[in-house]
Protein backbone atom coordinates (compact mmCIF):
# COMPACT_ATOMS: atom_id res chain seq x y z
CA UNK A 1 0.00 0.00 0.00
CA UNK A 2 1.37 3.37 -0.76
CA UNK A 3 1.50 6.08 1.50
CA UNK A 4 1.36 9.80 1.07
CA UNK A 5 2.26 11.93 4.24
CA UNK A 6 1.88 15.71 3.84
CA UNK A 7 3.94 17.41 7.20
CA UNK A 8 4.79 21.22 6.63
CA UNK A 9 5.37 21.54 10.30
CA UNK A 10 7.77 18.37 10.73
CA UNK A 11 6.15 16.83 13.02
CA UNK A 12 7.24 13.36 14.74
CA UNK A 13 4.81 10.56 15.57
CA UNK A 14 5.70 11.03 18.97
CA UNK A 15 4.75 14.30 18.85
CA UNK A 16 1.39 13.29 17.79
CA UNK A 17 -1.30 13.56 20.50
CA UNK A 18 -4.61 13.90 18.37
CA UNK A 19 -5.44 11.25 15.58
CA UNK A 20 -8.34 11.77 13.35
CA UNK A 21 -8.95 8.17 10.78
CA UNK A 22 -11.06 8.69 8.59
CA UNK A 23 -12.02 5.78 5.62
CA UNK A 24 -13.05 6.53 2.06
CA UNK A 25 -14.05 4.36 -1.14
CA UNK A 26 -13.45 4.66 -4.43
CA UNK A 27 -17.02 3.70 -6.01
CA UNK A 28 -16.82 2.44 -9.82
CA UNK A 29 -19.46 1.18 -12.02
CA UNK A 30 -19.06 -0.98 -14.49
CA UNK A 31 -19.34 1.99 -17.20
CA UNK A 32 -15.77 2.92 -15.96
CA UNK A 33 -17.05 6.00 -13.77
CA UNK A 34 -16.45 6.94 -10.65
CA UNK A 35 -19.34 7.73 -8.12
CA UNK A 36 -17.64 11.11 -5.94
CA UNK A 37 -19.61 13.23 -4.30
CA UNK A 38 -19.43 17.32 -4.35
CA UNK A 39 -19.62 19.54 -1.26
CA UNK A 40 -18.91 23.34 -1.06
CA UNK A 41 -17.27 22.90 -4.73
CA UNK A 42 -15.09 20.24 -3.44
CA UNK A 43 -15.36 16.82 -5.72
CA UNK A 44 -14.05 13.92 -3.34
CA UNK A 45 -14.30 10.59 -2.57
CA UNK A 46 -17.57 8.63 -0.50
CA UNK A 47 -16.47 8.21 3.06
CA UNK A 48 -16.25 9.74 6.53
CA UNK A 49 -14.53 9.81 9.93
CA UNK A 50 -14.05 5.72 11.68
CA UNK A 51 -16.36 6.56 14.64
CA UNK A 52 -14.95 4.92 18.55
CA UNK A 53 -15.06 1.34 18.19
CA UNK A 54 -16.01 1.07 14.48
CA UNK A 55 -13.93 -0.82 11.68
CA UNK A 56 -12.91 1.25 8.07
CA UNK A 57 -15.49 -1.35 6.71
CA UNK A 58 -18.17 -0.38 9.00
CA UNK A 59 -17.42 2.81 8.33
CA UNK A 60 -17.16 2.63 4.75
CA UNK A 61 -21.03 0.49 5.00
CA UNK A 62 -22.28 3.34 7.11
CA UNK A 63 -21.01 6.30 4.92
CA UNK A 64 -22.35 4.61 1.92
CA UNK A 65 -25.98 4.42 3.45
CA UNK A 66 -25.69 8.07 4.45
CA UNK A 67 -24.11 9.68 1.48
CA UNK A 68 -25.42 7.47 -1.28
CA UNK A 69 -28.59 5.90 -0.28
CA UNK A 70 -27.55 1.70 -0.66
CA UNK A 71 -26.79 -1.16 1.11
CA UNK A 72 -23.47 -2.67 0.10
CA UNK A 73 -21.52 -5.28 1.37
CA UNK A 74 -17.88 -4.74 2.31
CA UNK A 75 -15.07 -6.99 3.49
CA UNK A 76 -11.96 -5.75 1.71
CA UNK A 77 -9.31 -5.51 4.65
CA UNK A 78 -6.98 -4.00 2.66
CA UNK A 79 -6.27 -0.10 1.61
CA UNK A 80 -4.59 0.42 -1.33
CA UNK A 81 -4.01 4.41 -0.40
CA UNK A 82 -3.42 6.23 2.80
CA UNK A 83 -3.09 9.78 3.02
CA UNK A 84 -1.63 11.24 6.48
CA UNK A 85 -1.80 15.16 7.28
CA UNK A 86 0.80 16.66 10.50
CA UNK A 87 -0.73 19.70 11.60
CA UNK A 88 1.02 20.97 14.79
CA UNK A 89 -1.70 23.22 17.40
CA UNK A 90 -4.84 21.82 15.75
CA UNK A 91 -7.38 22.00 17.13
CA UNK A 92 -5.65 24.25 19.65
CA UNK A 93 -2.40 24.84 21.06
CA UNK A 94 -1.75 22.10 22.77
CA UNK A 95 -2.83 19.20 20.31
CA UNK A 96 -0.77 17.97 17.81
CA UNK A 97 -3.06 16.00 15.41
CA UNK A 98 -2.45 13.14 12.79
CA UNK A 99 -5.67 12.66 9.87
CA UNK A 100 -5.06 9.67 8.51
CA UNK A 101 -7.46 8.54 5.47
CA UNK A 102 -7.29 4.72 4.16
CA UNK A 103 -8.66 4.59 0.57
CA UNK A 104 -10.67 1.46 -0.57
CA UNK A 105 -12.14 0.31 -4.01
CA UNK A 106 -15.27 -1.01 -4.42
CA UNK A 107 -17.16 -2.13 -8.27
CA UNK A 108 -20.68 -1.55 -7.49
CA UNK A 109 -23.33 -0.62 -10.13
CA UNK A 110 -26.12 -0.22 -7.80
CA UNK A 111 -27.89 3.78 -8.47
CA UNK A 112 -27.95 6.21 -5.66
CA UNK A 113 -31.20 6.58 -3.63
CA UNK A 114 -31.29 10.15 -2.76
CA UNK A 115 -34.49 9.27 -0.44
CA UNK A 116 -32.41 7.17 1.60
CA UNK A 117 -29.68 9.00 2.02
CA UNK A 118 -28.76 10.51 6.09
CA UNK A 119 -26.49 13.60 5.25
CA UNK A 120 -24.98 15.53 7.56
CA UNK A 121 -26.19 18.97 8.02
CA UNK A 122 -22.94 20.80 6.75
CA UNK A 123 -23.26 18.24 3.67
CA UNK A 124 -27.01 19.77 3.33
CA UNK A 125 -25.55 23.37 3.93
CA UNK A 126 -23.00 22.50 1.14
CA UNK A 127 -25.23 21.94 -1.27
CA UNK A 128 -24.02 17.68 -1.31
CA UNK A 129 -24.49 16.22 -4.57
CA UNK A 130 -23.36 12.95 -6.07
CA UNK A 131 -21.86 12.92 -9.62
CA UNK A 132 -20.66 10.14 -11.81
CA UNK A 133 -17.77 11.04 -13.50
CA UNK A 134 -16.10 9.34 -16.53
CA UNK A 135 -12.49 7.63 -16.15
CA UNK A 136 -11.42 9.32 -18.79
CA UNK A 137 -12.91 12.82 -18.19
CA UNK A 138 -12.12 12.43 -13.76
CA UNK A 139 -8.90 14.13 -13.57
CA UNK A 140 -9.84 16.45 -15.57
CA UNK A 141 -12.85 17.27 -14.11
CA UNK A 142 -11.03 17.27 -10.42
CA UNK A 143 -8.62 19.69 -11.15
CA UNK A 144 -11.33 22.43 -13.18
CA UNK A 145 -13.31 22.23 -9.47
CA UNK A 146 -10.43 23.70 -7.29
CA UNK A 147 -11.19 26.82 -8.14
CA UNK A 148 -14.40 26.33 -7.15
CA UNK A 149 -13.91 24.15 -3.69
CA UNK A 150 -14.00 26.02 0.22
CA UNK A 151 -11.37 23.19 0.98
CA UNK A 152 -8.95 22.31 -1.84
CA UNK A 153 -6.99 19.62 -0.07
CA UNK A 154 -9.70 17.67 -0.50
CA UNK A 155 -9.70 17.70 -4.02
CA UNK A 156 -5.94 17.46 -4.34
CA UNK A 157 -6.21 13.90 -1.93
CA UNK A 158 -8.81 12.68 -4.59
CA UNK A 159 -6.81 13.45 -7.24
CA UNK A 160 -4.18 11.60 -6.02
CA UNK A 161 -5.98 8.53 -4.93
CA UNK A 162 -7.93 8.48 -8.74
CA UNK A 163 -4.37 8.83 -10.05
CA UNK A 164 -2.76 6.08 -7.59
CA UNK A 165 -6.13 4.08 -9.13
CA UNK A 166 -5.80 4.88 -12.80
CA UNK A 167 -1.81 3.96 -12.29
CA UNK A 168 -3.30 0.65 -11.27
CA UNK A 169 -4.73 -0.36 -14.87
CA UNK A 170 -7.73 -1.55 -13.82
Amino acid sequence: MKTIVHNDDNLKENEINNIVKRAKVLIINSNDEFLLAKVNGAIHVIGGHVKKGETDQETIVREVKEEVGINILFNKSEPFINIKYFCKSFPNKDTNTMFSANYYIIKNDDKPNLDKTNLEQSEIDGNFELLYIKKDNVLKELKNSIKYAKNKNVIYDTIDVVTEYLKRGE
